[in-house]
């Protein structure tokens, strides 16, 4: 059985968090479990960390409670505990182990149910349709619980149903509730099926509580990218798949998801572009096939990617071979900044930083927002807007001028 020292183990688990770019608020949760997992092996007088240590942690939690009787906190300590034992048998993160629940949308209120999820199932990842089905359960289950349908839908039914959430679910829970049903309301309305279809309407209804603040993008200079580009060994089969997998995330800004899941098809050689529809917004985005990324995807299926028939362009270098993790192509990215010695000191390494990396150069470059946005295939240039926060210069020119005011103005300020 395998055996490790806690604190030793949550280090390494740590490493891997910091190439795979997860939220500080999320390290934050996993730290908090391990801190009561720590306290419980103290008290238990137990040592070492073991699987069956952090079983019997979790069965002192929830007493032998089935998975569906959980809460989300619950679950979370589920995935916090099996990530350990994962990274300590395995050397990798683990997938989560447990099985779903299934939901099930019937009847005819399940139709527009159904129909949204058939519809994103065609532009989002499974996960993403996963979080979908649990979320907008929530609202079935309200209006079968109210033997309504859709359609029946109104303003004072809404109102009950967010002051059920917000007696309910946290704070956080709530919100991810409330913005995956804006989606599914903001789909029924452009398919008519509500008996009122203003979006502007239901969207001012169902506001969330928590006001995020984006924080700075990491970034890096141009000859930073140049040199960290430089130092993948391109000799090696891997290092010719990493090549090309970088030119895309740095030319392009590509995300890691669209470069991952790019399929052949994806290559119009003819008409020397690539074509894509982005797995995050669902847009479909054209680009003209620059010669020195054309030439490193050519050289990667010439001479190293392995003979399989899988649709993926890009895929694991060993056997099993199957389509690349995400997780994987950010430790590789990280690797590569630290081998051509470059300071990753408050800024995140990952292939996100390559994407506002382009954007921060281009903007650097005076180009317009919109093109910026055209390039990075953001939906409108609001989400490009972000992207103004690394550049100072630009910042400075939005600051307007304090306006004159006549000394009359005081003067009459307190008659």
């Amino acid at each position: 059985m395998e055996k490790e020292n806690l604190s030793e183990l949550r280090l390494r688990v740590d490493a891997f968090f910091s190439t795979m770019q997860h939220k500080e608020s999320c390290v934050k949760r996993y730290h908090q479990t391990w801190d009561c997992l720590q306290s419980f092996m103290d008290s238990q007088g137990i040592s070492l960390y073991t699987r069956q240590v952090g079983d019997l942690f979790l069965d002192s939690l929830h007493k032998s409670k089935e998975y569906s009787e959980l809460t989300h906190r619950q679950k979370e300590r589920i995935r916090h505990v099996d990530v350990l034992s994962g990274v300590m048998e395995t050397g990798q993160m683990p997938a989560p182990r447990y099985n779903r629940r299934q939901y099930l949308f019937t009847g005819v209120l399940g139709v527009p149910f159904n129909h949204f999820i058939d519809k994103q199932a065609g532009i989002k990842k499974r996960t993403s349709i996963i979080r979908y089905k649990e979320r907008i359960n929530n609202l079935y289950q309200f209006l079968l619980g109210e033997g309504k349908t859709v359609k029946e839908l109104d303003t004072p039914l809404m109102i009950r149903y967010i002051n059920l959430l917000n007696k309910a679910k946290s704070v956080s829970d709530r919100d991810n509730i409330m913005m995956s049903c804006r989606v599914f309301i903001r789909h029924l309305c452009e398919h008519g099926f509500l008996s009122d279809n203003r979006t502007e309407h239901w969207m001012s209804l169902m506001k969330t509580k928590y006001v995020y603040q984006k924080k700075i993008p990491s970034v890096y200079t141009q000859e930073e990218v140049g040199s960290m580009i430089k130092a993948i060994d391109r000799g090696h089969p891997q290092g010719k798949r990493d090549y090309a997998m970088v030119l895309l995330a740095a030319r392009y800004g590509l995300r890691i998801s669209d470069i991952i899941g790019m399929r052949f098809c994806n290559l119009d050689w003819e008409q020397n572009r690539i074509v894509i529809i982005q797995q995050k917004t669902g847009k479909k985005v054209t680009l003209p096939l620059m010669e020195e990324v054309g030439s490193a995807i050519i050289e990667y299926i010439k001479y190293s990617r392995p003979k399989v028939e899988l649709p993926y362009v890009f895929i694991t270098a060993r056997a099993p071979y199957k389509e690349l993790s995400s997780s994987g192509m950010g430790g590789a990215i990280a690797d590569y900044f630290r081998l051509a010695g470059i300071n990753l000191a408050g800024r995140k390494h990952g292939p996100h930083s390559l994407r506002h990396s382009l954007a921060g150069n281009l903007l650097k470059s005076n180009e317009t927002l919109p093109v910026i946005s055209e390039i990075l295939g953001h939906a409108n240039t609001d989400t490009t807007m972000a992207y103004l926060r690394i550049d100072i210069n630009h910042l400075r020119q939005c600051a307007l001028d304090v306006p004159f005011v006549p000394s009359s103005f005081y003067e009459n300020l307190y008659e």
